[in-house]
C-alpha cells in the first residue's frame, strides 16, 4: 500500500475504532482552500456524491492524502479527490467533447470574483480561453503553474483568459490563498459547466466568431503517480490550439 493512502487508510481506522488517536489526538481532514476540518466520514461521503455525479462518464474518484499537520490535540491531513477514468471511457468522452468544435460557445452572463458580471456576448470578436475547473480537483491544481505562465506570455495579445468552476466565490477566495490562478475567475457557474461537461479539467479554445476550435483536457502536471488521473495532453497540443485562434 502507497505511503498516502497507507496514512488515509490509518487515519480511519482510528476514527472508527474511537474517533482519536492513541495520544488522544483527533483525526480530520482538510481540502485544499477550505478552512473547515472534515471528518473521515463526511470525506467519503463526498467522495460518493462525486462517483455518482459522474458515474455516467466513466470516472471514478478516490481521496489522496498530501501534507498532513499534528496539533496538541488534532492531526490533520489534507486531502484531495482525484478521477481516474478507463481508455476507453477518456476516449468516448473526448469524442463527446470533440463534438463541440465549429459549434458557438453557449452564451452566459455569470459573475466573476468581484461580482461584476462576466457577459459572453461581449467576448465577440476576441479570442477566448475558457478553463473548467473546481477546488479540489488534484489535476486541475496540477495544471495550473503551466496555465499562468501561458498567460503571461500571451499578456501582448487579445486572448482572454477564463477559468469557470461551480463552486461560490467564498470557496474559490478561500482556495487562491494557497494556491496561484492567475486567470479571471467566473464562480457559481453549475448550470452552465454541466451543459457538456464530465470531467475536469477542461478547456475550450474560443475564436473571435464565437466559435469552439479546439477542446482540449488537462496538461500534463505533477500530480502523485500512485495516482491514475485523466489522460494528459502536452504543451504543444495547446499552444497549437493557441495558435488556431489567435
Amino acid at each position: 500500500m502507497k505511503p498516502k493512502r497507507l496514512a488515509l487508510f490509518l487515519g480511519l481506522l482510528a476514527l472508527l475504532l474511537g474517533g482519536k488517536q492513541a495520544q488522544g489526538q483527533v483525526v480530520r481532514y482538510q481540502n485544499a482552500g477550505n478552512p473547515k476540518l472534515w471528518t473521515a466520514t463526511e470525506v467519503d461521503t463526498s467522495r460518493q456524491v462525486m462517483n455518482r455525479r459522474f458515474r455516467a462518464a466513466g470516472l471514478a474518484f478516490e481521496v489522496v492524502v498530501g501534507q498532513t499537520l499534528t496539533r496538541s490535540d488534532t492531526v490533520i491531513h489534507e486531502y484531495t479527490l482525484v478521477g481516474s477514468r478507463t481508455p476507453a471511457a477518456w476516449q468516448a468522452r473526448q469524442q463527446g467533447l470533440d463534438g463541440f468544435i465549429g459549434q458557438l460557445l453557449p452564451a452566459f452572463t455569470l459573475p466573476d470574483l468581484q461580482g461584476k458580471l462576466v457577459d459572453s456576448h461581449r467576448l465577440l470578436g476576441k479570442p477566448v480561453v475558457l478553463n473548467m475547473w473546481f477546488t479540489t480537483c488534484g489535476p486541475c491544481i496540477a495544471e495550473m503553474p503551466t496555465l499562468n505562465r501561458i498567460q503571461r506570455e500571451k499578456a501582448s495579445t487579445q486572448i482572454v483568459f477564463l477559468a469557470l468552476t461551480f463552486e461560490r466565490a467564498q470557496r474559490v477566495r478561500a482556495f487562491l490563498q494557497k494556491h496561484s490562478f492567475t486567470y479571471r475567475q467566473v464562480v457559481g457557474a453549475q448550470q452552465y459547466c454541466a451543459q457538456f461537461v464530465t470531467g475536469y479539467p477542461v478547456t475550450f479554445f474560443v475564436g473571435r466568431d464565437g466559435r469552439i476550435k479546439k477542446v482540449l483536457g488537462g496538461l500534463a502536471g505533477d500530480v502523485d503517480s500512485a495516482t491514475p488521473t485523466l489522460p494528459s495532453i502536452d504543451e504543444k497540443a495547446f499552444y497549437a490550439a493557441l495558435k488556431q485562434i489567435e
